[in-house]
């Protein structure tokens, strides 16, 4: 089946600190005051998306789901921290797109078995200026009236797989167990080159290509089980093992980034639930 959709968004900018990051005075402050007297005065964000698509079933072995997107935005809402805080400052970048193409293949139960593994390959890119925000240090790319630029949430390669078995014990219930993977390859520093020589001897400097200047691709790897041993007409008990990230990989979500400062990836967690159902 084919399909193909056109949709249009309005949104107004955040109200947090709004009136201060649209204030003369914090854009005399901005990095990018001396060549666009620091921005603009922050405007409501408009979006046209685009998308064109398929999906196939297949004798009911798997159905391919494939779409190529697009989006483009005027006034692209892209609040920056505040000192690694969580207080943020609204700001907006005059124009940008972002587009890819998804695929995603989908294997139905059967005889107890099921699956997935999707692919998304995309690109971001945005022009100059920032408005609004609150920028009291330098440590930001010159970006200048429409100056093209990589933002930080460029992630160019995601993949994603997952496993799923389910099987009845006779009369005890029924037990299943979960395989899940995902794979990123990276998002971008975004930071200016004589910031580079500070960010190589930051903690876990390591997780870092400084070479390409984006965050060293990841892939971490989860797992859960459970046993659904007492279902009644009113009542159903339920037991869940979960083990995230059981390689222990150590991974950036970004690093270093003057606008969302440095988030790392959780290390390997372990958690279990004992959950009763009453009806």
């Amino acid at each position: 089946a084919l399909r193909a959709s056109f949709n249009r968004m309005f949104m107004p900018p955040q109200l947090e600190n709004l009136l201060l990051a649209n204030s003369d005075e914090a854009r005399a402050l901005s990095p990018f005051a001396d060549y666009t007297n620091g921005g603009a005065p922050i405007k409501p964000e408009t979006m046209s998306a685009y998308e064109i698509g398929f999906a196939q079933d297949v004798k009911g072995w798997f159905k391919l789901d494939v779409a190529w997107w697009d989006r483009e935005f005027r006034n692209f809402d892209d609040p920056n921290v505040f000192f690694n805080t969580t207080v943020i400052f609204p700001n907006s970048v005059t124009s940008g797109f972002a587009r890819g193409l998804e695929a995603r293949l989908d294997v139905p139960l059967r005889k107890g078995w099921s699956g997935y593994v999707s692919y998304t390959n995309a690109r971001v890119l945005q022009r100059g200026p920032i408005n609004g925000g609150l920028f009291l240090t330098d440590e930001f790319a010159e970006i200048g009236n429409g100056m093209p630029f990589i933002p930080d949430h460029d992630q160019r390669n995601v993949g994603a797989f997952g496993l799923m078995h389910s099987r009845r014990l006779n009369q005890l219930g029924e037990w299943w167990f979960a395989l899940a993977g995902r794979h990123e390859s990276g998002v971008p520093l975004q930071v200016e080159a004589d910031r580079l020589a500070d960010l190589r001897k930051a903690p876990s400097a390591e997780l870092v290509n400084f070479d390409r200047q984006r965050v060293k691709p990841w892939t971490v790897f989860d797992f859960s089980t459970g046993f659904d041993w007492l279902r009644r007409d009113r009542v159903t008990v339920s037991l869940q093992f979960d083990l995230q990230n059981f390689t222990n990989r150590a991974f950036a979500y970004n690093f270093g980034n003057p606008f969302e400062g440095t988030h790392f990836g959780h290390p390997r967690l372990v958690s279990g639930k004992l959950k009763f159902n009453f009806r």
